[in-house]
């Protein structure tokens, strides 16, 4: 695992962003709105190389992209779409930290594979230890948007999205199908880690 910033890195992070917009336009009906985030690659600083790390996701938002129109998109080999679990109750889905109005991106992105077989809730805890972010439900799906693989490599605890105090939102392959869940925060499984970031950066007001 390495260190980079974008002045070495910076024809990669562009890259990166270029790949990501299409999906991401697709999602938030706004092309100018994404393509405007692109000069805040100049904000990231250093950012963490190696597996399971992400530079950064485009986080595209839209009132009307509700989490299972968000799932839908979600699309794993080529021809299971993803959808939300019957007790999702997903309208009351709570975010705990307050996040950028309009599209943003999350920089430092931890997949969750650092973090496999260890409680959300410890997880989460340590997050605030170490100045980083529980993924939220919209972040993680966007994550997964942008690269399903990752589900067949482990399942996604967001610490960063929860239902009461204790249920944690979590993605998870169902007889290959993408799915968005909850997932009790005091439980460990060996094939789920919990996804984090080092920072939000969007537009302001």
């Amino acid at each position: 695992m390495a260190t980079i910033s974008p002045n070495t890195a910076s024809a990669a992070l562009k890259a990166l962003f270029d790949r990501q917009m299409e999906m991401a336009v697709k999602l938030a009906g706004d092309e100018t709105g994404i393509k405007a985030l692109f000069p805040l690659l100049e904000q990231i600083g250093q950012v963490t190389e190696g597996e399971g790390r992400i530079p950064f996701a485009i986080i595209p938002q839209n009132p009307n992209l509700t989490l299972p129109k968000r799932m839908i998109k979600v699309v794993f080999n080529d021809r299971y779409s993803g959808s939300c679990t019957r007790g999702l109750d997903y309208p009351r889905i709570i975010d705990l930290d307050v996040l950028p109005r309009g599209h943003y991106l999350a920089v430092d992105i931890e997949d969750g594979q650092a973090t496999q077989n260890i409680k959300p809730s410890v997880c989460l805890a340590q997050f605030k230890q170490d100045n980083r972010l529980g993924g939220t439900a919209v972040e993680g799906i966007t994550v997964v948007t942008y690269d399903a693989e990752i589900l067949r490599r482990h399942y996604i605890n967001l610490t960063g999205s929860c239902r009461r105090s204790e249920w944690f939102t979590i993605l998870f392959l169902d007889d290959g199908t993408p799915m968005l869940g909850l997932s009790f925060g005091n439980n460990a499984h060996p094939h789920s880690g919990s996804l984090s970031c080092g920072r939000r950066l969007g537009l302001g007001a």
